[in-house]
Parts: C-alpha cells; structure tokens; sequence
C-alpha cells in the first residue's frame, strides 16, 4: 500500500461565468507527497494548472498562495494536468490511499470534472470514489473535536514545525503527511497526541480543556 497526500490551490472564477452554476473556483496548482508503508516520502509531484474561466489570478489569491499569472501562463490545463497527476498516483503497480486535509478538494475535483468534461478512466474512477480520505475528518473524530481544525493547530499539538511556504501546494501536503505519519504511528502519537485525545473524552472536558489551549481562534468556519 502507497499512501499519496495531496493539497490544491484554486482561484476564483469570474463572477458572470455560466461556470458558476458548477463550481465557484478551479485548479491553479495540484502538489501531492507519496508514502511508502511506513508513511516516509519516496516520490512528490507538483504542477501550476492554467485556469480557463478566468483571464488574471485574483490578487488575493496571489499573495495567499505566491501564483502569479506568469506561473500560469503556458501550464497545462485541468484536464491535462489531472491526467498527468493520476498517471503518477497509479503509475506505481499497488493500492494507492489518497489523503487530503479536508474533503473540499475532493469536492472541487469532482465538479471540475464535470465542468470540464473529464472523462475518467475505470482506475481514476476507483481511485475518486473509494481511494480517497478526508484526513481532517478522521483526524477531528479520532481526538474528539466537534469542529475541523485547522492543518496549522493540528501541526502545533503534534509538535511539527511547518516547513516551507503555506498555501504552497506541495508544502501543504509534505506537511500534511508529516501529521498523517505521527498519527498514524502508535508511539509517535502516544508521545504527541495521546494527552489531547484524553482531554477530549467527554468526562474531562469541561474540567480541563481550558487548561490546555484555547482551540477556538484556530477553529476553520
């Protein structure tokens, strides 16, 4: 078993585009680390993607993730770019896990897909439909929190220095996959993680989360 973390970057879609009524954004940047069994980096991938619904990268989107639209400007598009990422995720002969922090960008790949009339092959449509983890999710329900974390907060209570530029593709998920390793590992998380998943039984609560940290502020809406 290969264990692939992927991370997105999007832009926005022009406000009077018929595109809307699918989706609001589209790809501008695909990065993902793979994993061998014991969760230790053996390969990545990273490319820009050239967005088709819009002329300009928003600027806010630009100084959030560092993509200028020269960075853009001759990559390929979602369709060839997406192809070219799943080649690599199933290019490797064995069972492939994708994770991502969240499920939105398993969500904006599927209505990309649709928008752009992807046709998926039977190997990327077994890896979309039963390959794919929202390891926020897990993550959220191992430790207790009603609410998502942010990556950033999740990172800080296992102890992990983020490396490299946040909102890059490629950094976000090599250090999502740091995260996924430390949880996925019993003696890490029992150094790291253990202490907070028992502050967060339902007995204790109320008596000690105050004591640990105030979760609220890094709490994603």
């Amino acid at each position: 078993m290969k264990h692939i973390v992927v991370d997105l970057e999007m832009n926005n879609i022009r406000r009077r585009s018929e595109a809307r009524k699918i989706c609001t954004n589209e790809i501008i940047e695909i990065g993902a680390s793979m994993l061998d069994g014991n969760l230790w980096e053996i390969g990545k991938f990273q490319i820009y993607v050239k967005p088709e619904y819009n002329d300009v990268i928003v600027p806010k989107i630009s100084k959030l993730t560092g993509i200028t639209n020269e960075m853009v400007a001759n990559a390929p598009t979602f369709s060839v770019a997406f192809k070219q990422f799943t080649d690599w995720c199933l290019n490797i002969k064995d069972d492939v896990m994708i994770y991502a922090w969240s499920n939105t960008d398993h969500s904006q790949v599927m209505k990309e897909i649709q928008l752009k009339q992807y046709k998926l092959s039977e190997e990327e449509h077994k890896l979309m439909e039963h390959g794919w983890t929202d390891f926020q999710n897990e993550f959220d329900i191992h430790l207790g929190f009603e609410r998502q974390i942010s990556l950033k907060l999740a990172l800080d209570m296992a102890g992990i220095d983020f490396n490299g530029r946040q909102h890059d593709a490629l950094d976000d998920a090599r250090n999502t996959a740091k995260l996924l390793r430390v949880f996925k590992d019993e003696e890490l998380f029992d150094q790291t993680l253990r202490k907070i998943e028992e502050v967060m039984k339902p007995s204790s609560l109320e008596n000690t989360l105050g004591n640990l940290i105030d979760l609220s502020m890094f709490m994603t809406t």
